[in-house]
């Protein structure tokens, strides 16, 4: 674990920090505040603390390192996927298009067999009003033909 961080060595005596900075350069200390300093210092605990907080910045930063890492990756993932679809929606779209030009070559066609029934109909009802007026003809001429030759026969 850690050691404390009153095991740090002290940078200026207790004297110096109480100052509120009244004081721009540091004050003298006495042989025995000196001496009591360097006794006093845990220079292992101080070692391991630098250690401990040197590790745990090389951790952060390769923490943050692997979070950029995977944060590349997912923005990269997200910009093929987007281009997937976008290349998708454009393949539908011309799909779409395709269909709906097929769509209405299929109703003009539908539209222009609609019209040549009708003229087939009409001209069947035609035909069949001509054959009607021939039929009545060819009964009158057969009317006709069988009255002159039965005529013909009597008169004989």
């Amino acid at each position: 674990m850690t050691a404390p961080v009153q095991n740090v060595v002290p940078l200026f005596n207790e004297q110096e920090a109480r100052d509120d900075g009244a004081g721009a350069m540091p004050m003298p200390s006495d042989d025995a505040t000196e001496a009591y300093a360097l006794d006093a210092a845990d220079w292992p605990g101080a070692i391991q603390l630098v250690r401990d907080v040197g590790a745990r910045v090389r951790r952060a930063r390769d923490l943050a390192q692997e979070l950029t890492r995977e944060s590349q990756s997912l923005v990269q993932r997200s910009l093929s996927q987007t281009e997937a679809a976008e290349e998708r929606a454009r393949v539908a779209a011309a799909a779409a298009q395709k269909a709906i030009l097929r769509a209405e070559k299929a109703e003009e066609a539908a539209r222009l067999a609609e019209a040549r029934a009708e003229r087939a109909e009409a001209q069947a009802q035609a035909a069949k009003a001509a054959e009607a007026e021939a039929r009545l003809w060819l009964g009158r001429l057969y009317t006709s033909l069988k009255s002159e030759f039965d005529s013909l026969t009597e008169s004989e």
